[in-house]
């Protein structure tokens, strides 16, 4: 428009003012935000949620209104871009969806590989693997959505979008795929959405001509609810001989109180929020008692089981409302239209058929909100159809144009600022290759493949080269600093005269430097406290201080996730080597948050030890014993416990049972030498020795141990 036609041209459409407060109030939440650099590009590892992602969706919303048609004329309209083009391009790429997703769950990509011996990605072997999702729910929610428009458009229009056998094939084949994974939140989507089609269908009596076409979606609803009330995921294993592996969502209950309580924690979080892309700092702090009791206790969501409710917790009542303002909007602006061009029909069928399957497709997409979160596939589409729809409208108020024929003056300040756009375009996507490569990296350096253990030097490399394309995760601070550490110990390890103490030291203050960045960068993330907390509990013995600054980090961390019995744990172990009545305290508090945490259970019988009261500290021991039988660090301190009571051959039953369970397990191994030796026997002892001198080679005092029984023999 700038630099050919010399304008600039902007048609308004009436939902215009409502998508852009919404933005508007998504950029303001951003900028008060506890943790602005996952609320701009999105939290690590889902990215959906991020202002970023959330701005190019909205002009795309822009995009599709000013360059999308209902029709084109191929002739005039070379550039534009039609709604049944883009349904065509949906349809067609729903097909390929659905095959690849077959192939994925009945492991044909496997069979493939094996048969060709081409090397395929990892992640295609996988029977969760699809191309609109990281798990088969979400995928079943896109599917959904793909069955309701089918449906919509074949029994709207005259002459359908694809043929009729490739649509039955299509929706045959997308139901097939629900009905194997059988998600009840897709069952919910399927069901209420086509309920609304029938009844939209009868009220507005659509089909009065042929009333049979409502078969199909009468079927849909009936099937939708006999499967919510049938789990027939329980059927997989004996129908096709495997087991889906299951997505692990948040439950609804718990998603709306963390977010309720997260809006209403102070004024700033009741209009603003947390921020967008901050649940899981919402999910940290407002965490509820009784998820402790849960089996996903040690999880921490980053997301929420219902994006409605993520909405509320992370832009605030300012946020949420905007946004239902936006949808209840659009609803009955659409249902108006849609109401006066049923009137005419006959006249204009086109137009009519296109409407109601947009708006049942995105009705679909609107209560998978409400039961589910969004990936990017749903939320692109969300926004895709809420365009399409608009168009659909044929209705806006004006166009904004403005023309620089008479001011060529304006014209070139546009046509710099044109380049200027283009510029930070392609600088956005360098910036946006850059952080892919970073993450492939982190990958590298983290994961551990099977037969590619990738050695310690290649994931320092690997992790330095991610913090340089991409300083502002802190993930790969963190997994930087514990590396740097691990590599500290490792050179500990070695015999003292092989040492390198100086490697040593600046090992561990890297490891601390990339710690301290980590909180700097996101100083409302538990994880970045937790961590740094963890390398100064571990580091305490090389630095000075170390101590207290650990104690610091676990209490801010506390402060952060205040019903985390594992931090309260942490924090007592530090406390206990100066002020053991405050460890205590806080092992008691542990406790109380979760009283079935084994290892603050553990941590109170130490503290019984510590203070003198070694009988009563072994009666605690045992009794946990008997609930736990095979928990190795019960074994192993009970007879540790039974050793410094003189109970010798109690001792050395259980730190055998240690050693069966896990045959290299070094600090047992060397607890049944000191064993063995308090008896006298002496074999025995060199034997266990020399076990823990192969698994920890260069060990001085185990060496000198061993000298000292083979003399006495």
């Amino acid at each position: 428009m700038a630099l050919v036609d010399k304008e600039i041209k902007f048609k308004r459409t009436p939902l215009d003012i409502p998508v852009l407060a919404f933005l508007f109030l998504a950029v303001i939440s951003t900028i008060f935000s506890v943790d602005r650099i996952s609320s701009l590009f999105g939290f690590f590892g889902r990215f959906s949620d991020g202002l970023i992602g959330l701005l190019s969706l909205g002009v795309l919303y822009f995009l599709i209104t000013n360059n999308t048609q209902i029709n084109i004329d191929k002739n005039t309209d070379k550039h534009r871009l039609s709604v049944s083009g883009m349904l065509k391009a949906f349809l067609w790429s729903s097909l390929f969806v659905i095959l690849f997703s077959y192939l994925s769950i009945f492991g044909i990509w496997s069979k493939f590989q094996s048969f060709t011996g081409l090397n395929l990605p990892s992640v295609m072997l996988q029977r969760t693997f699809n191309s609109v999702s990281g798990s088969l729910e979400g995928l079943t929610m896109f599917l959904a959505v793909v069955v309701v428009l089918l449906v919509g458009i074949v029994l709207s229009k005259r002459n359908s979008l694809i043929p009729n056998t490739l649509y039955s094939i299509l929706l045959a084949a997308a139901l097939g795929l629900i009905l194997i994974i059988d998600f009840k939140a897709a069952w919910i989507i399927l069901g209420l959405t086509m309920f609304l089609f029938t009844f939209i269908a009868l009220w507005k009596r659509i089909f009065s001509e042929n009333i049979n076409k409502l078969l199909l979606p009468i079927f849909l609803i009936i099937v939708a609810a006999v499967f919510l009330f049938i789990n027939a995921s329980n059927f997989q294993f004996s129908i096709f001989n495997f087991q889906l592996p299951q997505e692990q969502v948040l439950d609804q209950r718990n998603s709306w109180q963390m977010a309720f309580r997260a809006a209403t924690d102070n004024v700033k979080n009741g209009f603003l929020g947390s921020g967008l892309g901050t649940f899981s700092y919402d999910f940290s702090k407002f965490k509820p008692l009784e998820f402790n009791q849960t089996w996903l206790w040690q999880i921490r969501f980053d997301r929420a089981g219902s994006h409605i409710a993520e909405i509320l917790g992370t832009t605030g009542f300012l946020g949420i409302l905007s946004y239902l303002f936006l949808i209840g909007f659009f609803l009955i602006v659409s249902w108006w239209f849609l109401s006066s061009k049923l009137k005419t029909q006959s006249k204009n069928s086109q137009i009519t058929n296109y409407q109601l399957p947009l708006l049942t497709a995105f009705f679909a997409l609107l209560i998978g909100q409400f039961v589910y979160y969004q990936n990017s596939t749903l939320v692109g589409f969300f926004w895709l159809f809420l365009g399409l729809s608009v168009v659909n409208w044929q209705r806006d108020l004006g166009e904004l144009k403005y023309s620089f024929k008479d001011f060529p003056e304006m014209g070139l300040v546009f046509s710099i600022l044109l380049i200027i756009i283009v510029l930070g375009f392609f600088g956005t996507y360098f910036s946006g290759a850059r952080f892919y490569i970073a993450d492939q990296y982190y990958q590298k350096a983290v994961w551990i493949y099977v037969g590619q253990i990738p050695d310690l030097n290649t994931r320092i490399q690997n992790l330095e080269k991610s913090v340089n394309l991409n300083p502002w995760r802190i993930e790969y601070r963190i997994a930087k600093a514990r590396i740097y550490l691990e590599d500290a110990l490792n050179e500990m390890r070695k015999p003292i005269a092989e040492q390198d103490s100086i490697k040593i030291q600046n090992r561990v203050a890297e490891a601390i430097d990339e710690a301290r960045i980590a909180t700097s960068i996101s100083p409302n993330r538990v994880i970045a406290w937790e961590r740094r907390g963890m390398i100064y509990r571990d580091i305490r013995e090389m630095a000075t201080g170390a101590t207290q600054w650990g104690i610091n980090s676990f209490e801010k961390a506390i402060a952060l996730e205040p019903t985390n019995p594992v931090l309260h744990t942490e924090l007592g172990k530090l406390l206990a080597l100066d002020t053991p009545e405050k460890a205590k305290i806080e092992f008691e508090k542990a406790i109380e948050l979760k009283p079935d945490y084994l290892e603050a259970q553990i941590q109170i019988a130490l503290m019984l030890e510590q203070e003198n009261n070694l009988p009563e500290a072994v009666r605690k021991l045992e009794d946990l014993v008997n609930l736990y039988p095979v928990n190795i660090d019960l074994l192993f301190q009970l007879g540790r416990l039974y050793y410094n009571n003189n109970q010798v051959d109690e001792a050395i039953l259980k730190f055998q049972q240690v050693v069966d369970l896990v045959p290299n397990h070094s600090n047992a191994h060397y607890s049944l030498g000191m064993a063995y030796s308090a008896k006298g026997e002496i074999e025995k002892a060199i034997k266990e020795f020399e076990r823990v001198l192969e698994l920890n080679p260069g060990n001085e005092d185990v060496i000198q141990k061993l000298e000292k029984l083979k003399k006495s023999k």
